[in-house]
């Protein structure tokens, strides 16, 4: 499994683009905010990062 840090990056990545929905965009957003573009992980809940691994894996599991 990637790192907070490297899911939050690669989630930067799909921030205002088709690839997902209005709520992801927002919820990416307000996660980029948060932890300085994933620089900062730590102030991150574990309910946030549920939804981080189920964003990051829904796009990047299984790409090499």
């Amino acid at each position: 499994m990637a790192s907070i840090n490297t899911m939050v990056k690669r989630l930067a990545g799909l921030a205002d683009t088709a690839d997902v929905t209005d709520w992801e965009n927002q919820f990416i957003k307000s996660i980029l905010d948060k932890t300085s573009n994933g620089y900062n992980t730590t102030s991150i809940t574990e309910k946030q990062l549920d939804v981080i691994e189920r964003i990051h894996d829904k796009h990047f599991v299984g790409e090499r």
